[in-house]
């Protein structure tokens, strides 16, 4: 079995997803992942299945399988990164997401959630450069998903930055 056998898997899990049906996410992405061990993106949903149900650890294990079987899948680390940042684990996040960002410097989701992490940590220039990469890279690849800010990043970087911290985002502006 392979790639072509565990697509339709794959396709049912990304529809269970969106409809945030967790249980049958993970059903499918278990099918998936039958069909074709080999395939990390497989392995990485099966992760965010998971993390959606709250069981981390299983998560992180499915995560580590992707980037075991692929070091350069960078959908792998920045998936990880979310489980470590919903688990409060911010130093944990960052390291995966670089990671991410080191495995596919055009991957734009692992900017967007570099961003958030750095916004969350209060690095207001860190999050700011994230974004715009993000937002540069998403709309040159064409393909902007769910979860992107899409053209319109610059203006909602702001206003996520104001939530941040005005001082911080008036002394960003001046320099």
């Amino acid at each position: 079995m392979g790639e072509r056998e565990a697509r339709p898997h794959l396709e049912a899990g990304e529809e269970h997803l969106r409809r945030e049906e967790w249980t049958q996410a993970e059903e499918a992405f278990r099918r998936g992942t039958a069909a074709h061990p080999e395939s990390p993106a497989a392995w990485s949903k099966l992760g965010v299945a998971l993390a959606r149900q709250h069981r981390f650890d299983e998560a992180i294990a499915a995560l580590r399988e992707a980037i075991a079987i692929n070091p350069r899948y960078a959908p792998g680390y920045s998936n990880l990164g979310n489980v470590y940042r919903e688990q409060g684990r911010k130093d944990d996040a960052l390291a995966a997401y670089k990671q991410a960002v080191e495995a596919d410097p055009d991957y734009w989701v692992a900017h967007q959630n570099l961003g958030a992490l750095y916004r969350e940590m209060g690095r207001v220039t860190d999050a700011v450069g994230e974004l715009k990469k993000a937002t540069r890279l998403s709309v040159r690849s064409g393909s902007p998903r769910r979860g992107c800010f899409g053209p319109a990043a610059s203006t909602l970087a702001v206003f996520l930055l104001i939530a941040a911290g005005l001082p911080a985002l008036i002394r960003l502006l001046v320099r």
